[in-house]
């Protein structure tokens, strides 16, 4: 099969993704974010409302680490961007490869998260199932993999073959959960067919030219450097991980083991209200980080348009979700999961406020303002986390949280961008474009100028 991003490489401030393009990645990202829905419609009817606490704990434990590996996604495409416009034939470059880089970072976090488990394991999963934290571990360093080659494939501009792999990514994940839910219905069993699909990039290898391709890109500069940008961009891609998957880990560390285990009403509207805006935005964050990259010179003008979307969605979603939600969530669900109109909306309001920090910390990321991108995360995560130990009920906790902590976080990032437009343009950090670069992409446009095309590849 043909892929239409091996072409030319894009110039700076040229297009960034072509219609069809941006089809398919909006098509892998609905099919991912419904997978996601999925999962948490068929585990609460097989399980008891304690056991889905305890498998949305480990569900939000795992892509909370998932999340924290975005950092190499996003470091990564902005890394090839300029790495593919260095001077050098391929040969004589001596950069890291940046999936080997990603591979150690990954590895590094599995093993430290299941040296640890003794300590989290019992509160997050019960000691029942504090053995989880091996798939677990496992689950996430072979997911730096799959992070860092997605990161690659969105800095080339590479859409048809990202969307194909976050497409596959999801297909096994829901399959596994499929037969689970047939041969093996119990918290472990689920919990293990979520952790599986981090194989998918590997399978991928196996078939797909392009992936190998991906697999050897380097970076554009030294290992230290690289490092240090992957920690400031795992640094705000955690905090963020806290506050949009890791949330329930948060309120189980902050609560009670009575007040939470009768918190799954909680925890699914929690899920599901910010599914509609997050899963979507973060599917298109490579999207945004190479239009952000490809057009740093506009800064914060080319964020507008995208904001107040959100924000339009965000307001309208919150009226109606304080109407229709607590109705809906009765009627999948049953009688035991009652949530309050009010609590929605907030949730929903909340959701937005992540919207805009995520947007607002890939601007930041693509004029290589890594700090500010850091530091508003973790500032909004840290604000959140001192609202949840307030001695309040858990469902007012967790909307003031999920809405005070983004709004520092916010505040951050605009005032670092403003600050980085008033710096001249001939003082700010090179894009790293090729100088006298006339190719105008096609529909997506395409690798590196210093990595060979490949014509042929098998989905």
């Amino acid at each position: 099969m043909t892929d239409p991003s091996q072409g030319p490489t894009a110039r700076s401030g040229g297009p960034t993704i072509g219609r069809r393009s941006f089809v398919g990645v909006g098509a892998a990202s609905l099919f991912s974010a419904a997978v996601g829905f999925a999962v948490l419609l068929i585990v609460p009817l097989m399980l008891d409302k304690a056991d889905t606490a305890v498998f949305i704990g480990f569900w939000s434990m795992l892509f909370a680490f998932f999340g924290i590996l975005g950092g190499l996604s996003a470091e990564s495409t902005r890394a090839v961007h300029v790495s593919d416009r260095l001077d050098g034939a391929p040969g004589d470059r001596r950069e890291p490869r940046m999936l080997l880089v990603g591979l150690g970072v990954g590895v590094a976090a599995g093993v430290l998260l299941w040296a640890t488990s003794l300590w989290w394991g019992p509160r997050v999963l019960t000691a029942e199932y504090a053995w989880l934290a091996v798939p677990l571990s496992c689950s996430i360093a072979l997911f730096s993999g799959h992070a860092t080659i997605v990161g690659v494939l969105g800095g080339r501009l590479q859409w048809n073959t990202f969307a194909r792999l976050v497409i596959g990514d999801s297909l096994l994940r829901l399959t596994l959960i499929v037969v689970a839910a047939v041969t093996a219905a119990f918290v472990g069993g689920f919990a293990l067919a979520a952790s599986v699909s981090s194989v998918t990039w590997l399978i991928g290898l196996l078939f797909s030219p392009t992936l190998r391709q991906a697999a050897r890109a380097r970076a554009d500069t030294s290992l230290g450097p690289f490092l240090a940008r992957i920690g400031h961009a795992c640094l705000a891609s955690g905090s963020s991980a806290v506050l949009v998957v890791g949330f329930p880990v948060v309120l189980a560390l902050t609560s009670t083991e009575e007040v939470y285990a009768a918190a799954a009403p909680l925890l699914l509207a929690i899920t599901f209200t910010r599914a509609p805006l997050l899963i979507p935005l973060n599917a298109y964050q490579g999207v945004a980080i190479a239009h952000f990259v490809n057009n740093r010179s506009a800064g914060l003008t080319a964020l507008w348009p995208v904001a107040r979307l959100v924000a339009v969605i965000a307001v309208v979603g919150a009226v109606l979700g304080g109407f229709l939600g607590p109705v809906l969530l009765v009627l999948v669900y049953g009688e035991g999961y009652v949530v309050s109109g009010w609590v929605i909306a907030g949730l929903v309001i909340a959701a937005g406020m992540l919207a805009l920090v995520t947007l607002t910390g890939a601007v930041c990321l693509a004029v290589d303002r890594h700090r500010a991108y850091s530091a508003g995360w973790i500032a909004a995560t840290v604000l959140a986390v001192l609202v949840l130990l307030l001695p309040l009920d858990i469902e007012l906790r967790a909307v003031l949280a999920l809405m005070i902590g983004p709004l520092l976080g916010l505040a951050i990032h605009v005032t670092a961008l403003r600050r980085a437009a008033r710096v001249p343009d001939d003082a700010a950090p090179s894009d790293g474009a090729a100088p006298g670069d006339d190719a105008t992409p096609s529909d997506d446009a395409s690798p590196s100028a210093g990595a060979p095309s490949t014509d042929k590849e098998t989905p």
